[in-house]
């Protein structure tokens, strides 16, 4: 008899079993509880007959009956909970592993495969956590030793969750031996139980106090430094509890003795987002600690994409309770201040959010320039193209021209000139244009090319395409062109599209097609390039691959991964899902239109101070094009610079447009910005549009012309200070 009818028949005789005894003790239990009983256990033994089934069908290649079978499954009701308590009680755990190993990439099934994964993933967590479970596993520390080894094992797989249990059972239990048990049982959870131990730490009584310092002593884990050194400088700390705090710390690796230092260190390793400080990664919540006295630890559940910059904000606020001229840490937490709102998804909630006083920004601009400073060189060292462009947003509402640059030392705005984003270019070109340093510096001659291609080309958006064969790169550039983008370059391998991307104005994407090795290889590549350092990458690959470089590119928040399966709209929704998260955001129409405008008005100001340390013509080759390209109120905008810079081509380019327009209220604003610019300049118009402009004036003088026209005409016309033959010919025909 095989393993699947042998499960089969077992679970008959249970219910078997079951019904013969109901119909026993029928005078005992009512007809509908007797009823239940067998109904409820023949839907979990057909539960588990499914399961066993749907894993029998994938290994042996029947896609097509493990789909019905996995979607009987789930149609019957059966919860995640219980799913991961089947693969447990009937011994499947070896032929799950072998079933989805073989089933992720199989045809027909492979979608059912991930959501049976998904399941049992989730029910084995929600089994471990459940606090029912939990206490009886602390109960069975009291039993025989196959109870405690299975108690043990519960405990330690349920984590930080088990340790609110744990820790009211140090408290309160009179037993050696049971705190034995419960101390090596903190002990074995480790890392995971240490942030709950020390947010319990401040709050216990000395004797439960010395205990944990000793936990956390043997448990070994560096996250508890700054917690130990704290309570080990208290002045409330009792003589007993103070050694055995510091003798905890310096086994840990504590040195410095500064509290502020220690929970700034800690602060800065959180905002860095080091993985081995958040206990479940791959969980949508993690929890943040409390405790009280008479409620115990309490967990506040925070969205896992927050839940580092949470506690980094938490750590850097204790330091600065503990020196408030302490520098690093204001910066790391206004910096994970602005991060927080920044990664927090669409339809998360931060739970701390309504203890808010005031918001990001208001720190950000209330902490000063200097400290701005300190919070856009974390943004560019961790490659945080959200994050920069925050914290340039705040240094354009607090840097003055005297302290645009530190005196010594890094300049952080500086570097924003080179950043592999044209967003942070363009900001960063805007706040040193509108304050108009007094003196030159390294990078001044980029920010006139700079806002002049924000005006010509603010709203275009430029990707890259890396695909092994022609055919995947045309049709990977065809989905890229509907969806936006213009094709920079395009080739097998990225190191020989660096030439082409050195010329283009910027690159808004780059997408990668290609075996998983050569894939790393040219993301590694991407990042080196100084031109797209932090480019936002999306790797197209399989479901299968994709597990394997989502872990390979866990540290990248702008590479992700998308099944190159899907359909265009959810291509579509990859790309915007990336560039929110790398960049925030793609650029709109209004952005766009937004930059431009605020370009054009930075470079105005340039052009009047005349002999600052930037130089206007070098935006002129882009204004120019503009004036030719641009309708309505922009081109006008446009106008308005170009009427500023004191070139030949400049005029004329302003008297063609004017002479050229069909709309009469365009022509007469552009014969008054042809006219500003003579009178700055002089007369540099050619003979030909002075022939026009005589030919204009005299055409609307007329009755049936338009005399707003003409008088414009003629303002330009005096202007040019030109012989006065004209208006004398107009006075006395």
């Amino acid at each position: 008899m095989d393993r699947r009818n042998s499960t089969r028949l077992v679970a008959t005789l249970r219910i078997a079993t079951v019904a013969g005894i109901v119909s026993c003790i029928g005078a005992t239990v009512s007809t509908s509880d007797a009823a239940s009983g067998p109904v409820v256990l023949r839907q979990d033994a057909d539960q588990a007959r499914m399961v066993d089934d749907f894993l029998h069908y994938v290994l042996i290649a029947k896609p097509d009956l493990a789909e019905a079978t996995g979607r009987s499954l789930f149609d019957s009701g059966i919860t995640d909970a219980q799913l991961a308590d089947v693969v447990r009680s009937e011994g499947l755990g070896e032929k799950v592993e072998r079933a989805l190993s073989r089933g992720r990439g199989m045809a027909g099934v492979g979608p059912m495969v991930t959501r049976f994964e998904d399941a049992l993933e989730q029910g084995r967590l929600d089994l471990a956590r459940d606090q029912d479970r939990i206490a009886d596993a602390i109960k069975m520390l009291n039993g025989s030793l196959r109870s405690q080894l299975m108690a043990r094992r519960r405990l330690v797989e349920a984590g930080e969750y088990a340790v609110p249990a744990l820790l009211e059972e140090l408290i309160t239990t009179k037993s050696p031996d049971m705190e034995l048990r419960v101390t090596e049982v903190l002990e074995e959870i480790k890392r995971q139980a240490v942030l709950p131990l020390v947010a319990a730490l401040p709050d216990l009584s000395p004797v439960v106090q010395a205990k944990v310092c000793r936990i956390l002593s043997n448990i070994g884990w560096p996250t508890a430094i700054p917690f130990l050194l704290e309570l080990g400088t208290s002045s409330k700390a009792t003589p007993d509890v103070k050694d055995a705090a510091m003798t905890a710390f310096r086994r840990l690796g504590g040195t410095s003795t500064d509290v502020s230092a220690a929970f700034t260190a800690l602060g800065t390793k959180f905002f860095e987002e080091e993985q081995s400080l958040v206990a479940y990664p791959s969980d949508p919540m993690n929890m943040v600690w409390s405790y009280g006295p008479h409620s115990g630890l309490a967990p506040v559940p925070v969205p896992t994409s927050i839940y580092a910059q949470v506690m980094s904000m938490r750590c850097t606020r204790t330091a600065l309770a503990a020196d408030s001229t302490n520098r690093r840490a204001l910066a790391t937490y206004v910096a994970a201040d602005l991060r927080r709102e920044n990664q927090l998804a669409a339809g998360e909630t931060d739970p701390f959010a309504a203890d808010a006083t005031y918001s990001p920004q208001f720190f950000a601009t209330a902490a000063g320039s200097t400290i701005g400073r300190d919070v856009l060189a974390m943004a560019l060292d961790a490659n945080d193209t959200a994050l920069i462009r925050d914290a340039i947003a705040a240094m354009g509402q607090t840097v003055g021209r005297g302290n645009m640059f530190p005196a010594a030392g890094r300049a952080p705005l500086l570097e924003c000139l080179r950043y592999p984003d044209r967003r942070v270019q363009y900001d960063a070109a805007l706040v040193l244009g509108d304050a108009m340093p007094a003196r030159a510096f390294s990078g001044d001659n980029l920010v006139v090319p700079l806002l002049a291609s924000a005006v010509r080309s603010g709203g275009d958006s430029y990707a890259v395409v890396a695909a092994p064969t022609d055919e995947d790169r045309t049709r990977l550039a065809g989905m890229l062109t509907s969806s936006g983008f213009k094709i920079v370059a395009a080739g097998e391998a990225f190191y020989d599209l660096e030439p082409e991307i050195s010329k283009a104005a910027g690159v808004d994407l780059v997408l990668i097609d290609g075996a998983p090795d050569k894939v790393i290889e040219m993301v590694g590549q991407v990042r080196s390039f100084d031109r797209t350092g932090a480019t936002p990458v999306l790797v197209v690959t399989d479901a299968v691959e994709g597990i394997k470089l989502d872990r390979e590119f866990a540290q990248d928040r702008a590479t992700m991964t998308w099944n190159g399966g899907g359909t265009d709209d959810q291509f579509n929704a990859a790309v915007d899902h990336l560039l929110e998260i790398a960049a925030g955001g793609r650029l709109s129409d209004a952005d766009a239109f937004l930059y431009t405008q605020n370009a054009l008005q930075t470079l105005a100001t340039i052009a009047r101070a005349n002999g600052t340390v930037f130089d206007i013509t070098a935006a002129q080759p882009a204004l120019l094009e503009a004036m030719g390209v641009f309708q309505g109120q922009l081109r006008l905008m446009v106008a308005d610079v170009v009427a500023l810079i004191g070139s030949p081509e400049c005029q004329r380019a302003l008297a063609d447009a004017a002479l050229s327009s069909s709309d009469a209220d365009d022509r007469i604003y552009l014969l008054g910005a042809a006219a500003a610019n003579a009178q700055l300049y002089g007369n540099r118009m050619d003979t030909n549009q002075i022939a026009a402009l005589r030919t204009l004036i005299s055409d609307n003088a007329s009755a049936t012309g338009n005399a707003d026209v003409a008088d414009a005409a003629g303002r330009l016309y005096g202007a040019l200070d030109l012989p006065t033959d004209e208006a004398v010919r107009l006075i006395t025909r």
